[in-house]
């Protein structure tokens, strides 16, 4: 978001070997499938996984279990989809992808989407997950960000006219990318140039809303999904003109663009919201909050915060010393945006507007894996149920992509990507981080297994990512 790839490094794409696909059939017995589209448990059923695929679930009587099967006695235990971080970056800093990748895999993320990463390293590590050489989440990519001849983003893909930008598109859109990501510098003409080339060429374009470009142009433009609450916060006000206006002079001169958390709040116009809201649930336009990387500002802001997470041992130093060099009046304004965003969140899913979480990992103090969990929980505080969150997660990141025939719920016939925790996340979605295992494609991974990786990233990071 406002902090990511200040850090801007060149990915190195070891490949770490991946252990062999699961053989034969694995049985969780008497396990509590939670339902996450009715919101709902399904107690006491027998899941059979055959290959990589869901082959059966019953309840009503007992599968004949095979010879040499795999059986997991699963009472008191709860079956949830595998989750999705639909907004990471894995290019930062140098060997990130092989630390932050298996943590997301231990921490029950089995897909992903890269907001913003180097074209050809992104590229061969989605290759890399997909093949099995690489342990991580399935990878959708959206390769470099595409942005204006002011921005202030490293490794973005510059563009200074609308040919520029069909161009880019394209290229983007033949080196295997799965949609174009535009930022926040890019100017209006050219924005609404990579929208056209977008829709002539058949792939969705995401990310911010461009400061000359108000959020319910970007909806009618077809923007598939809007990151941060950037410009829906402003779209809020009633003072939204003068905003943008002091937004494209920041622009500018190169610069970003933070607005007042306070100059928000005193002037919010509910209707305008109401008919914001409207126009994203009519065009079908998705938000995705990120709200755990403006709470995560805290430990900046707080002083007494600063190297007191026990989850920095998944950072490599190079990125922990940068987290802690950030100055403290940023933060502190970026906490106090996090306030008026969560007061967003109960009003947008009211208005029915869809919903998909991301983190923004490796933002600072937010951990690629851990804090997709903080999210949840996040959303929940902010007003939606422990269901609501859960398929942020789940089925709506399948909807997104337009993956709900094989995966986002624990249905016959789907890929049998899945996580068993220790207790139910319909009461508590806190629950989500007691995982007892986690089945990937088919793979069994108990819980020594991921303690194991989790316990090698630690390594890896400690080595500076070497």
């Amino acid at each position: 978001m406002f902090r990511t790839a200040w850090v801007v490094l060149t990915l190195a794409v070891g490949l770490s070997s991946r252990a062999a696909a699961q053989t034969g059939r694995l049985f969780i017995q008497h396990v509590a499938v939670v339902d996450v589209i009715a919101g709902q448990l399904l107690p006491d059923m027998t899941v059979e996984i055959r290959g990589r695929t869901i082959a059966a679930m019953r309840s009503d009587r007992p599968f004949r279990v095979t010879r040499g099967a795999t059986v997991i006695d699963g009472r008191g235990k709860y079956l949830i989809p595998g989750l999705w971080d639909m907004h990471v970056h894995l290019s930062f800093p140098a060997g990130a992808a092989q630390i932050f990748l298996p943590v997301m895999v231990a921490n029950g993320i089995l897909g992903a989407r890269d907001m913003h990463s180097f074209l050809s390293p992104v590229i061969s590590l989605k290759h890399a997950v997909a093949s099995g050489a690489q342990v991580g989440p399935r990878l959708f990519v959206a390769g470099t960000a595409v942005d204006g001849p002011n921005s202030y983003l490293p490794g973005a893909r510059v563009v200074r006219t609308p040919d520029e930008a069909k161009e880019a598109v394209r290229e983007l859109k033949a080196a295997g990318v799965d949609f174009i990501k535009v930022y926040s510098s890019l100017p209006r003409d050219l924005y609404l140039a990579v929208a056209s080339e977008a829709k002539n060429e058949g792939i969705p374009f995401v990310g911010h809303v461009p400061y000359p470009v108000t959020a319910a142009e970007a909806s009618d433009a077809g923007q598939r999904s809007l990151e941060h609450l950037t410009e829906v916060d402003v779209g809020t006000s009633s003072d939204e003109a003068a905003i943008k206006a002091e937004e494209v002079e920041a622009m500018n001169q190169k610069r970003g663009s933070i607005p007042d958390p306070n100059r928000l709040k005193s002037t919010f116009d509910s209707a305008k919201a109401a008919a914001l809201f409207e126009r994203f649930r009519r065009n079908n336009t998705w938000q995705v909050p990120t709200l755990v990387v403006l709470y995560q500002e805290r430990q900046i802001a707080d002083s007494t915060l600063r190297g007191n997470d026990s989850l920095l041992v998944y950072i490599p130093k190079l990125l922990r010393d940068y987290w802690r060099s950030l100055p403290i009046d940023i933060a502190a304004k970026i906490v106090a945006l996090y306030a008026f965003h969560a007061e967003l969140i109960g009003p947008l899913n009211r208005a029915g507007v869809p919903m998909l979480a991301g983190s923004d990992s490796p933002n600072p103090y937010v951990y690629p894996g851990f804090s997709l969990h903080d999210e949840l929980g996040l959303l929940v505080r902010a007003g939606l149920t422990p269901a609501e969150a859960l398929r942020t997660a789940t089925i709506n990141p399948a909807g997104f992509l337009g993956l709900t025939d094989s995966l986002g719920t624990v249905a016959q016939g789907k890929v049998a990507d899945l996580v068993l925790l220790d207790a139910n996340p319909l009461s508590d979605i806190a629950n989500t981080k007691r995982i007892r295992a986690v089945i990937q494609g088919g793979r069994l991974l108990k819980r020594s297994a991921l303690d194991t990786m989790l316990a090698r990233a630690r390594a890896r990071a400690a080595a500076g990512g070497n």
